[in-house]
Order: structure tokens, then C-alpha cells, then sequence
């Protein structure tokens, strides 16, 4: 079964998960599980969305990971067709050193300039980033729902504080520039 077709499937697995605990969620109910099962529908959608970016971020490192073990394979079978046969002088050694060098530079310079490659790096660090946003989502929910400040609003907080220290620095230096004005003005006169 291809991964694709694997990722497809527990994907499926996932959403009829969400859907029979979302057809639970419809049955009425009274007390603290109701008030619970009210705020549990945002965490199981960040659950299923860190679920989906985890499997895709899985298939995306494998495809990563072969192109990296294939221009290592390549590094490697040149190096033995080009190192020496034998090591009888310090000479045979620093030639072995250097065509080992030469192999595994020219393997994985070729890697890294091919068209392939950069595609796939790119989509890694996407998966990597869409997974680092989808936890931090679902922290911020959890966060909110327990009534502590989230991540955003300390942001704002910060912001609002940067922003009254610069304006009381900038009185400041008008407030100390117009004194010294004053004080010039009184001993000229």
C-alpha cells in the first residue's frame, strides 16, 4: 500500500472518529459535561488538524530522506569505484581521503542544486510550520477556556506597553527640553 494511499485511509479513519464522537456531542445533556462537551469540538478539530499535518509531514520526510540516502548510496559506490585497491603508503590514504571529499561533495552538490530537492525541503518546513501553528492554536483554545492570557493577548499587552514607554520617553525629552529653554531664557535676562 503506497503512503499516499495509507494517509488517505487514516485520514478517513480520523474524520469518521470526529464524526461519531460529534453525533455523541448532539445527544442532550445537563451538568459540567455538557459545558465541557460544548468547548470539546474546537480541540478535536485541532486534534484531527495536527493528526492530518503530522501524517503529511511523515510522507514529506520520507521523500526527504530518500533523496538524502540516495546521494549518499551515490557518494559511496564512487568513492569505491575510484578509491584505491590497496593502502600500502601515506600517499594511498590521502588519496582515498580526497576522493572521498571529491564523492560525497559532488553527490550532494548535486542534490542540493537539483529542482526536485528544494521542492521538497520546502514542503518539510511547511509541514514543520503548519504543524507549530496548529499546537499553538490549540494551546491558545486551551488557554482561553481555562480564562488565562493567551499568547495573543500578552502580544497586545506588550505592544500597548511599547508603545506608553515610547510616548512617556518622548514627554520626557519634551518636558526636559522645554525646562532647559526656560532656564536659558531666565539667565539671559
Amino acid at each position: 500500500m503506497s503512503s499516499t494511499a495509507k494517509q488517505d485511509s487514516q485520514e478517513d479513519r480520523m474524520a469518521q472518529l470526529i464524526n461519531n464522537w460529534s453525533e455523541l456531542l448532539k445527544l442532550p445533556t445537563i451538568g459540567p459535561f455538557h459545558a465541557f462537551s460544548q468547548e470539546i469540538d474546537p480541540y478535536l478539530q485541532g486534534m484531527l488538524s495536527i493528526n492530518q499535518t503530522l501524517l503529511k509531514l511523515q510522507v514529506d520526510l520520507n521523500e526527504y530522506w530518500s533523496h538524502m540516502k540516495n546521494a549518499y548510496s551515490n557518494a559511496l559506490k564512487e568513492t569505491t569505484d575510484r578509491a584505491p585497491r590497496t593502502f600500502n603508503t601515506k600517499e594511498d590514504f590521502e588519496n582515498y581521503r580526497k576522493v572521498v571529499i571529491e564523492a560525497f561533495e559532488d553527490a550532494f552538490t548535486t542534490l542540493f542544486t537539483s529542482e526536485e530537492f528544494p521542492r521538497v525541503y520546502n514542503k518539510v518546513s511547511n509541514d514543520q510550520m503548519e504543524l507549530l501553528q496548529s499546537i499553538q492554536q490549540l494551546v491558545e483554545n486551551s488557554l482561553q477556556a481555562l480564562n488565562l492570557p493567551t499568547r495573543s493577548e500578552i502580544n497586545e499587552l506588550a505592544k500597548d506597553i511599547h508603545s506608553l514607554k515610547r510616548d512617556i520617553r518622548n514627554l520626557k525629552k519634551r518636558s526636559q527640553g522645554t525646562y532647559f529653554e526656560s532656564d536659558k531664557s531666565s539667565s539671559i535676562e
